[in-house]
């Protein structure tokens, strides 16, 4: 027998057949004949005295329930193994074309569990789904990383098929989703999670399927990405053009995935982070884009953007973003709303210059504003209204979806009282912003606000504001976005915003809708 030392140092005992037999209590001959079979261990290393083997992994084979006699089939319900090194136990997961076992692994400590990836009837599924996961197989073997789950082994065993070999979970993400989360315990989450989609994206790897379901706890307690039966290498584009590839979660996939995965980047999974993050927050799936109010509102929104454009340029840049948003407070006295309000409303409308400083805590309280909130909604629409038109530009650029969640907040308030002389204020204010982003919703929301606005306060210069942007319309997009927004207000109101001599002036989309509408019998 040779006593070596492993990397770990932990003694290492091996030996030949002789020492295998009498670690069996069997024959030269009868080892002959077991390791035959395909359970047998495989030696560590061939000399040019004979193979050697790892006495302590023969030990545990031998029982293991895995040792039988060489050529007989395994029994009904007796323990299966692949690789020679796994005994596999009760199937615990799984689902598409994969399951899951837990299982023992000969070669590790007697209490040490694994979790083994099987690839369910190889010889009936197509040519790219077997592809997809050997590919799965290579990516793995190639990664190595605290938050990426690890690969052990991988094969093909003639009864089941390919297999891969992975630490056993403690547990796993989704298991979390279903109890609303502090901000706080969300970035700490995140804080793995970008760490290894930063390490698998340096590697030119994108996962494409990023979901709860697909974040682990490892047997050290870190959060790792898993399962990357859908990833990419950045360089394999001519790889899979089934219309597989624009699989993945739908709720978690990013928009662009489904119209042309093979030509997604780092920005995909950057989506799926923020969907993430989503769930979390909401306790429940991400269903739809809506955020609530909280430090990282706003991050979010732009991570989950339609248009990759606007997103975070990777996991990196997203992290350094929740950190920002989750820092602590600065330290001094509580203000109120209209405290607030009212010193940041002086900077906010000062020249041309756009005051960043001032904008970037406006935009903190944005994020952090409760909607249903009426008299800190009014506070807030005060301050709002004296945006300069660069201050907008700057906010759409920034977070474009963000921007329009508060402007649809905005849009809402003003169905309440305000003073007469600011209602002429906020009425200007939705037409620097409608001039600034030319966005259809944008569009739809202030007229309805205006004319809701409008006629609660009998204001003539709210309706004239109203009726300029009704009378600048040019497209059938925007006359259709404005006559939604009359529509929501009403038939009063929208009546009394445009009256029977301005309806002849405007677009014939809008001329036509108005009057069917106003002409209607429905209340």
């Amino acid at each position: 027998m040779v006593d070596l030392m492993t990397t770990n140092s932990r003694p290492l005992r091996l030996g030949g057949v002789s020492e295998v037999a009498a670690e069996l209590g069997v024959s030269r001959q009868q080892v002959a004949k077991l390791r035959q079979g395909d359970d047998f261990p495989a030696p560590v290393a061939a000399l040019s005295a004979g193979d050697i083997w790892d006495l302590d992994t023969i030990r545990r084979w031998g029982s293991s329930g895995l040792r039988r006699g060489a050529g007989r089939p395994t029994p009904a319900g007796q323990p299966r193994s692949v690789g020679r090194r796994f005994e596999l136990g009760a199937e615990i997961g799984g689902g598409g074309f994969a399951v899951v076992f837990g299982a023992r692994d000969l070669k590790a400590d007697d209490d040490d569990r694994v979790a083994v990836k099987v690839l369910q009837q190889t010889h009936a599924l197509d040519a790219d789904t077997v592809a997809r996961f050997e590919r799965e197989l290579r990516l793995m073997s190639t990664l190595g990383h605290a938050n990426v789950m690890k690969l052990l082994a991988s094969g093909k065993d003639e009864e089941l098929g390919l297999w891969y070999a992975m630490p056993l979970a403690r547990g796993v993400l989704s298991d979390e989703v279903g109890s609303v989360i502090k901000a706080e315990e969300v970035a700490a989450v995140m804080r793995e999670i970008c760490a290894g989609l930063a390490y698998i994206h340096s590697q030119g790897v994108l996962h494409r399927d990023l979901k709860p379901a697909n974040v682990l706890r490892t047997p050290e307690g870190a959060w790792a990405i898993a399962d990357f039966g859908f990833a990419r290498v950045v360089e394999e584009s001519g790889l899979l053009t089934s219309t597989f590839d624009g699989m993945g979660t739908r709720f978690y996939v990013a928009p662009e995935q489904w119209r042309d995965a093979k030509h997604v980047d780092e920005r995909a999974d950057i989506y799926s982070a923020g969907k993430i993050m989503q769930a979390l927050l909401t306790g429940g799936t991400p269903v739809d884009d809506d955020v609530p109010a909280g430090p990282l509102r706003a991050v979010i929104q732009r991570a989950i953007s339609q248009d990759r454009s606007r997103r975070h340029g990777s996991a990196t840049e997203l992290l350094a973003a929740i950190e920002a948003a989750v820092a602590p407070a600065p330290t001094g006295r509580w203000e109120t709303a209209e405290e607030k309000a009212g010193r940041l409303r002086p900077r906010l409308k000062a020249g041309r210059i756009v005051d960043e400083a001032a904008l970037d805590e406006f935009v903190r309280w944005a994020d952090e504003l409760d909607f249903s909130d009426y008299e800190e909604m009014g506070e807030f629409s005060w301050a709002l209204s004296v945006l300069a038109s660069d201050s907008v530009d700057w906010w759409w650029e920034q977070n474009p979806a963000g921007f329009t969640g508060i402007f649809q907040a905005f849009a809402n308030r003003l169905e309440g009282s305000f003073g007469f002389e600011l209602c002429d204020v906020l009425a200007e204010f939705a037409r620097r912003v409608i001039d600034v982003t030319g966005d259809p919703i944008i569009l739809r929301e202030a007229v309805r606000g205006l004319a809701h606005l409008g006629i609660n306060h009998n204001r003539w210069h709210v309706r004239d504001v109203a009726v300029a942007i009704l009378q600048k319309i040019r497209t059938p997009e925007d006359a259709v976005a404005a006559l939604e927004g009359l529509r929501m207000a009403g038939k009063s109101a929208a009546e009394w915003t445009v009256g029977s001599t301005v309806i002849r002036t405007l677009h014939p989309v809008l001329r036509s809708g108005l009057g069917a509408f106003i002409e209607s019998d429905d209340n």
